[in-house]
Protein backbone atom coordinates (compact mmCIF):
# COMPACT_ATOMS: atom_id res chain seq x y z
CA UNK A 1 0.00 0.00 0.00
CA UNK A 2 1.38 3.42 -0.96
CA UNK A 3 2.08 5.92 1.77
CA UNK A 4 -0.39 8.71 2.29
CA UNK A 5 0.81 12.05 0.86
CA UNK A 6 0.57 13.41 4.39
CA UNK A 7 2.91 10.79 5.80
CA UNK A 8 6.14 12.23 7.22
CA UNK A 9 8.34 10.38 4.72
CA UNK A 10 6.31 11.70 1.78
CA UNK A 11 6.57 15.23 3.19
CA UNK A 12 10.32 14.83 3.63
CA UNK A 13 10.67 13.49 0.08
CA UNK A 14 8.81 16.55 -1.26
CA UNK A 15 11.01 18.84 0.83
CA UNK A 16 14.19 17.12 -0.37
CA UNK A 17 12.94 17.44 -3.95
CA UNK A 18 12.30 21.17 -3.45
CA UNK A 19 15.76 21.69 -1.93
CA UNK A 20 17.58 19.66 -4.61
CA UNK A 21 15.86 21.58 -7.42
CA UNK A 22 16.65 24.93 -5.79
CA UNK A 23 20.33 24.06 -5.33
CA UNK A 24 20.66 22.73 -8.87
CA UNK A 25 19.12 25.93 -10.23
CA UNK A 26 21.28 28.10 -7.97
CA UNK A 27 24.34 26.36 -9.39
CA UNK A 28 23.02 26.76 -12.96
CA UNK A 29 23.40 23.04 -13.56
CA UNK A 30 21.33 20.68 -15.67
CA UNK A 31 20.06 17.38 -14.34
CA UNK A 32 22.50 15.64 -16.67
CA UNK A 33 25.44 17.59 -15.23
CA UNK A 34 24.44 16.72 -11.67
CA UNK A 35 23.93 13.06 -12.60
CA UNK A 36 27.44 12.90 -14.07
CA UNK A 37 28.84 14.62 -10.95
CA UNK A 38 27.04 12.11 -8.75
CA UNK A 39 28.11 9.14 -10.88
CA UNK A 40 24.53 7.98 -11.44
CA UNK A 41 22.32 7.66 -14.49
CA UNK A 42 20.20 10.60 -15.53
CA UNK A 43 17.06 8.58 -14.76
CA UNK A 44 18.32 7.80 -11.24
CA UNK A 45 19.05 11.48 -10.69
CA UNK A 46 15.65 12.52 -12.05
CA UNK A 47 13.94 10.09 -9.66
CA UNK A 48 16.08 11.42 -6.79
CA UNK A 49 15.25 15.05 -7.64
CA UNK A 50 11.55 14.22 -7.95
CA UNK A 51 11.54 12.46 -4.58
CA UNK A 52 10.47 9.15 -6.14
CA UNK A 53 13.19 7.07 -4.49
CA UNK A 54 13.63 6.06 -0.88
CA UNK A 55 15.53 8.63 1.15
CA UNK A 56 19.21 7.88 0.65
CA UNK A 57 21.84 9.68 2.73
CA UNK A 58 24.54 8.60 0.30
CA UNK A 59 22.73 10.25 -2.62
CA UNK A 60 22.43 13.47 -0.60
CA UNK A 61 26.20 13.32 -0.02
CA UNK A 62 26.89 12.64 -3.70
CA UNK A 63 24.52 15.46 -4.70
CA UNK A 64 26.23 17.89 -2.33
CA UNK A 65 29.62 16.96 -3.73
CA UNK A 66 28.41 17.32 -7.34
CA UNK A 67 26.83 20.71 -6.67
CA UNK A 68 29.46 22.02 -4.23
CA UNK A 69 26.78 22.45 -1.58
CA UNK A 70 26.50 21.44 2.09
CA UNK A 71 25.09 17.94 2.70
CA UNK A 72 24.67 18.57 6.43
CA UNK A 73 22.72 21.76 5.70
CA UNK A 74 20.47 19.83 3.30
CA UNK A 75 19.73 17.25 6.00
CA UNK A 76 19.13 19.94 8.63
CA UNK A 77 16.86 21.80 6.21
CA UNK A 78 14.74 18.67 5.88
CA UNK A 79 14.79 17.86 9.58
CA UNK A 80 13.79 21.38 10.65
CA UNK A 81 11.49 22.00 7.66
CA UNK A 82 13.56 25.05 6.65
CA UNK A 83 14.43 24.60 2.94
CA UNK A 84 16.10 28.01 2.71
CA UNK A 85 18.77 26.82 5.14
CA UNK A 86 20.35 24.66 2.45
CA UNK A 87 20.66 27.71 0.16
CA UNK A 88 21.84 30.00 2.97
CA UNK A 89 24.77 27.69 3.69
CA UNK A 90 25.46 26.57 0.13
CA UNK A 91 28.77 28.41 -0.18
CA UNK A 92 30.13 28.77 3.34
CA UNK A 93 29.35 25.15 4.30
CA UNK A 94 28.70 26.28 7.88
CA UNK A 95 26.83 23.13 8.94
CA UNK A 96 29.53 20.82 7.64
CA UNK A 97 32.22 23.07 9.14
CA UNK A 98 30.57 22.65 12.55
CA UNK A 99 30.53 18.88 12.11
CA UNK A 100 34.21 18.86 11.13
CA UNK A 101 35.19 20.94 14.17
CA UNK A 102 33.19 18.63 16.45
CA UNK A 103 34.80 15.57 14.84
CA UNK A 104 38.27 17.06 15.31
CA UNK A 105 37.49 17.96 18.91
CA UNK A 106 36.30 14.41 19.53
CA UNK A 107 39.57 13.14 18.08
CA UNK A 108 41.39 15.23 20.70
CA UNK A 109 39.21 14.63 23.77
CA UNK A 110 37.30 11.44 22.98
CA UNK A 111 34.14 10.58 24.88
CA UNK A 112 34.77 13.43 27.33
CA UNK A 113 33.12 15.60 24.65
CA UNK A 114 29.77 14.42 26.05
CA UNK A 115 30.60 16.19 29.33
CA UNK A 116 30.80 19.66 27.75
CA UNK A 117 27.97 21.68 29.32
CA UNK A 118 25.42 23.21 26.95
CA UNK A 119 26.05 26.60 28.60
CA UNK A 120 29.65 26.58 27.35
CA UNK A 121 28.46 25.87 23.83
CA UNK A 122 25.88 28.67 24.04
CA UNK A 123 28.61 31.05 25.21
CA UNK A 124 30.79 29.99 22.31
CA UNK A 125 27.97 30.35 19.80
CA UNK A 126 27.16 33.82 21.18
CA UNK A 127 30.79 34.78 20.69
CA UNK A 128 30.60 33.57 17.09
CA UNK A 129 27.31 35.44 16.62
CA UNK A 130 28.91 38.65 17.95
CA UNK A 131 31.89 38.22 15.64
CA UNK A 132 29.58 37.69 12.66
CA UNK A 133 27.65 40.84 13.59
CA UNK A 134 30.93 42.79 13.85
CA UNK A 135 31.99 41.46 10.45
CA UNK A 136 28.74 42.63 8.87
CA UNK A 137 28.98 46.00 10.62
CA UNK A 138 32.49 46.48 9.19
CA UNK A 139 31.32 45.42 5.74
CA UNK A 140 28.28 47.69 5.92
CA UNK A 141 30.36 50.62 7.15
CA UNK A 142 32.89 50.03 4.43
CA UNK A 143 30.21 49.89 1.76
CA UNK A 144 28.49 53.00 3.15
CA UNK A 145 31.79 54.85 3.30
CA UNK A 146 32.58 53.86 -0.27
CA UNK A 147 29.16 54.95 -1.54
CA UNK A 148 29.40 58.27 0.31
CA UNK A 149 32.84 59.01 -1.17
CA UNK A 150 31.74 57.88 -4.63
CA UNK A 151 28.65 60.09 -4.52
CA UNK A 152 30.70 63.11 -3.41
CA UNK A 153 33.20 62.54 -6.21
CA UNK A 154 30.41 61.99 -8.73
CA UNK A 155 28.66 65.23 -7.81
CA UNK A 156 31.79 67.40 -7.90
CA UNK A 157 31.98 69.85 -10.77
CA UNK A 158 33.88 68.38 -13.71
CA UNK A 159 37.33 69.80 -14.37
CA UNK A 160 37.14 72.33 -17.20
CA UNK A 161 40.57 73.17 -18.64
CA UNK A 162 39.32 76.61 -19.73
CA UNK A 163 38.24 77.40 -16.18
CA UNK A 164 41.76 77.38 -14.68
CA UNK A 165 42.35 81.13 -15.05
CA UNK A 166 41.43 83.14 -11.94
CA UNK A 167 38.63 85.69 -12.31
CA UNK A 168 39.18 89.49 -12.34
CA UNK A 169 37.35 91.71 -9.94
CA UNK A 170 34.70 92.21 -12.59
CA UNK A 171 34.13 88.46 -12.89
CA UNK A 172 35.98 88.05 -16.20
CA UNK A 173 38.83 85.62 -16.54
CA UNK A 174 42.26 87.26 -16.87
CA UNK A 175 44.31 86.75 -19.98
CA UNK A 176 41.41 86.60 -22.39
Amino acid sequence: MAASPKAPLARQARLLSQIVKAIRKERNMTGAQVAVGMGVSLRTYQDFEAGRRAFDFNKVRLFAKATRSDAVAILLAIYFNWPDLALLLIDNKMATAFFIVMRDLFTEVGPRLSRVPAGLLVTGFRFIRDEVLKLFARQDASAEDYIERAINETYEAPDDPGDDAPDDDDGKARGR
